[in-house]
């Protein structure tokens, strides 16, 4: 954007669309509206309230993409959730992107933002990153997918999930020459810096809904702790027996991981009643069974259980190492799922007859 004055706001455009991810609109638009930038939201329609995904936002626009000139910005922000795919469907949105793009000017994606920029032909030769669900999309669209909580390649900004949230918006801030009153913004290379006071700071997660995430990751972990001991205790199989074991040293890695976070946001892990009843669900189930298939497909459905559980965690909060935790938990217990199905398989094939449909296993549930 050219400017007549060195003294004006900076002018940030934020697009929205119906089910936009509620802190992926709100924590850059807090920030900035802090840092004295005038934000602009842009829908596709006049006079339409717009929902965030998760219910907690409900906003007007101020203006649409039709009407708007990108010039007249000096940055704009395309937040996540399911609202890019609806944002990439208004050829108005893509052009209002393409055309800040093509003038030098900011353009931010987070989450599924990057959808926007694929429509609009804007990735390839890029460095870029995204929700993992669109990584191929984007490589397929001519991007360098990298898996970092931010990447920056000229004028273009992305970064994954909410937990790069408060990285993601220091980014913008500081591109764009902005400061927070009262407010020391980290080097975006420090993955120690306390990010997560800044996005409680800016609307997103707060420090108790945090760590009651750890707690309840902790809590179904120690189930699955638990649980695997006595699967390995009772089935037959000596190769599943130390698949088993190697499940439960996952397990302890995560609780411990998880123990070290509390302690450094200076809090205690508490565990949750639900385990207590979960495990005596489980004792007696186990005296109810003496076979192996049972017993793997038991085993399966807690694991499934946790990738679910575990994929909520990841994307519910905005603090980068808490989530980057969550993360590694998820793909870890997608493969231990996935090495127990081959078991599973494996003994079908050697001839063992196929278990009735098992009741859904007691598994704590982490959503």
């Amino acid at each position: 954007m050219s400017s007549n004055g060195q003294d004006r706001s900076k002018r940030v455009a934020i697009l929205v669309e119906q089910k936009v991810e509620d802190s992926e609109f709100q924590v850059p638009h807090t920030a900035l509206t802090w840092a004295g930038a005038e934000v602009v939201v842009l829908g596709t329609r006049m006079n339409e309230e717009y929902k965030g995904k998760q219910g907690k936002l409900s906003i007007k626009a101020d203006g649409t993409t039709t009407e708007a000139r990108a010039e007249d910005f000096d940055a704009v922000i395309i937040p996540g959730g399911m609202a890019p795919d609806r944002m990439r469907t208004n050829m108005k949105t893509v052009r209002f992107v393409q055309d800040a793009v093509q003038q030098g000017i900011l353009v931010a994606a987070v989450c599924h933002g990057p959808q926007v920029l694929i429509e609009g032909d804007l990735l390839k030769g890029k460095r870029a990153t995204g929700f993992r669900a669109v990584r191929k999309d984007m490589q397929n669209a001519g991007a360098e997918f990298v898996d970092e909580p931010l990447a920056i390649d000229g004028n273009l900004i992305t970064s994954r999930r909410p937990g790069d949230l408060p990285i993601f918006t220091t980014a913008i801030l500081q591109r764009l020459g902005l400061s927070v009153p009262d407010t020391t913004l980290p080097d975006i290379n420090d993955k120690d810096a306390g990010w997560w006071k800044l996005g409680e700071q800016w609307g997103g997660s707060s420090k108790s809904e945090i760590v009651e995430g750890i707690n309840t990751a902790i809590a179904g972990e120690r189930y699955g702790l638990e649980a695997f001991d006595h699967y390995a205790e009772q089935i037959s199989s000596d190769e599943a027996r130390a698949v088993f074991r190697g499940i439960r040293t996952n397990k302890e890695r995560h609780i411990q991981q998880l123990e070290n976070r509390l302690a450094v946001l200076e809090e205690q892990p508490s565990i949750k009643a639900v385990a207590s009843t979960a495990y005596a669900a489980l004792k007696s189930w186990l005296q109810a069974t003496n076979s192996d298939l049972e017993i793997l497909r038991r085993a399966l459905g807690d694991l499934q259980t946790g990738v679910v559980d575990t994929y909520n965690l990841r994307n519910k909060f905005t603090d980068p190492v808490t989530v980057a935790i969550f993360d590694e938990m998820e793909v870890t217990i997608a493969k231990d799922e996935q090495n127990v199905a081959d078991l599973y398989h494996t003994l079908l094939a050697a001839g063992a007859s196929k278990p009735p449909m098992p009741t859904s296993g007691a598994a704590v549930s982490g959503s």
